[in-house]
């Protein structure tokens, strides 16, 4: 039992930390949300025998409530490291592009970042966040307006 659960913890900690990092932006709290993440996942014994689709969908979900539970509870001032953050993304991805990205308002950031980070459909991600694929279409939409908008200004 303990060397499934660290073999699914091995295969899903990049796609985790990645979400919480782009949703948190402070290494510590998305620790704290990573941490969260698979002990949610430790006590759901049932999500163990899901396949891999399945499994990844539910834990991209609960990583993304876990950060907004965070974000509920921490009335604080935000603040990004973008070096720790850029640390995450294996791939060249551009500081000003993940800034851009983090500062979005929630409903557009969790969109681009399935679409573009993680490289979901539309239709998966639909499933994932439970709405429409419209909707999920109109905030990409939206999304990379405004991202466009703030990475042509600079």
């Amino acid at each position: 039992m303990k060397d499934e659960f660290e073999g699914l913890v091995e295969k899903y900690a990049d796609t985790v930390t990645r979400i919480c990092f782009s949703n948190l932006g402070s290494r510590d709290d998305a620790e704290d949300a990573w941490q969260n993440v698979f002990i949610k996942l430790f006590k759901a014994h049932k999500m163990w025998n899901k396949s891999d689709d399945e499994l990844k969908k539910w834990l991209i979900r609960v990583s993304i409530n876990e950060c907004h539970d965070i974000q509920r509870k921490l009335f604080r001032r935000k603040h990004l490291d973008i070096d720790e953050l850029q640390a995450v993304y294996t791939e060249d991805f551009n500081k000003e592009l993940i800034t851009a990205v983090r500062e979005l308002p929630s409903k557009y950031r969790d969109v681009i970042a399935l679409y573009y980070f993680e490289g979901y459909r539309t239709a998966e991600i639909s499933a994932i966040l439970s709405m429409n694929e419209n909707t999920v279409r109109s905030r990409l939409k939206r999304g990379r307006e405004f991202l466009k908008g703030e990475l042509t200004d600079e």
